[in-house]
């Protein structure tokens, strides 16, 4: 596996030095960004040509996944990808996709209230035994307006007050969040930045200063759960030559 990279699929103009990423790097993967909305081909969904994938989020839609027809090429990709033994991580939009590419699908709340900000995570039982997930909840990162229907059959490995799907598994190698736990004190100071100021339009989203008070409190705990969370993945340190 050391010779090959994990593909990176990113869904915005900006390639995140994010702490997923990083990580990988630190422990010997190669990566191959690929930024589809640019026009940029995925490469054929082969797991013997690369070590696993990330699709990141990004501000589409999948309710309107018409508007950005590449995003139907992403979900045969992963299904084809995961169904022949890829590592996936799904997170955000990439999490949703993998949802989707198993017959899942989206949902906006009739009330409006979205997630943006630290936001509790509660493992599920189904969660814990994974062994993704301990039983101690902790605050995760957010930024979405739309949940995660998961498909017929698959459990919830972990949830929140305002959005119950908050982390599943396809496979044994195949995980999608909905939280964020690739944010860096750099990216949370970017996008908190534009965090909606008229909170009374956008219910669920939270001022910049709680956004990185919160990343300053409970990041450490999020990024420890990432590594182990990697570990569990099947994305190990590789040894050195």
């Amino acid at each position: 596996m050391l010779d090959k990279p994990v593909l990176l699929v990113t869904h915005s103009m900006r390639v995140p030095r994010d702490f997923i990423s990083t990580t990988l790097r630190a422990r010997g993967y190669a990566t191959h960004w690929v930024r589809p909305f640019l026009g940029q081909p995925l490469p054929a969904p082969d797991p013997d040509a690369y070590a696993g994938a990330v699709f990141y989020g990004g501000p589409q839609l999948l309710s309107e996944i018409d508007k950005d027809p590449y995003l139907h090429d992403e979900l045969a990709w992963i299904r084809a990808f995961v169904d022949a033994g890829g590592r996936y991580l799904g997170l955000c939009l990439g999490g949703q996709l993998l949802s989707m590419a198993y017959g899942g699908d989206v949902y906006q709340r009739e009330d409006g209230v979205r997630e943006v900000g630290y936001y509790d995570l509660h493992p599920t039982q189904a969660g814990i035994a994974s062994g993704y997930f301990s039983k101690s909840p902790m605050l995760v990162y957010h930024w979405h307006r739309e949940g995660i229907r998961l498909p017929s059959g698959v459990d919830t490995l972990a949830s929140s007050d305002y959005f119950p799907n908050q982390a599943f598994s396809i496979s044994e190698t195949a995980l999608g969040t909905q939280f964020h736990p690739e944010i860096t004190d750099a990216m949370i100071r970017l996008w908190s930045a534009h965090a909606p100021a008229d909170r009374d339009k956008e219910p669920g989203t939270q001022p910049r200063e709680t956004h990185l008070d919160g990343y300053v409190k409970h990041q450490a705990t999020v990024q420890q759960w990432a590594g182990s969370m990697l570990d569990r993945l099947g994305f190990e340190a590789q040894p050195q030559a």
